[in-house]
């Protein structure tokens, strides 16, 4: 299976799912801590594609140098963050900093279920 593909199966789904079930809610409320929520969440679902990307070619490589990219998903988090500071009337920044925390959440459930396998 395709790095992509099995990125998608544990991971960009869910992220997918929660972006469509976030955006139903801000068209129902127009809340910015919704609209901070899709922001983040999209963020989030980038920096977690990086990570995985990472972490497979890590597990592949045979290198003493070993990245998680962790420069990038830095960036990506200050470029979410920006559309915050560029418009805080639209924004919510802890909408943004809940988003950016799905990836946590998400490994950390993966991770407990890889376990009970």
């Amino acid at each position: 299976m395709s790095e992509f593909k099995t990125f998608f199966k544990l991971f960009l789904q869910y992220f997918i799912y929660l972006i469509l079930i976030f955006f139903i809610i801000y068209m129902l409320t127009h809340s910015d801590f919704v609209l901070g929520l899709i922001i983040g969440t999209i963020a989030s679902a980038i920096g977690t594609f990086v990570w995985y990307h990472n972490l497979s070619k890590a597990i592949n490589s045979d290198a003493l140098y070993i990245s998680s990219g962790m420069g990038i998903r830095f960036l990506i988090a200050i470029m979410a963050c920006l559309f915050w500071v560029r418009y805080p009337d639209t924004f919510n920044i802890v909408g943004i900093a809940l988003g950016l925390m799905l990836t946590y959440v998400m490994i950390i459930i993966h991770g407990v279920n890889s376990l009970k396998k």
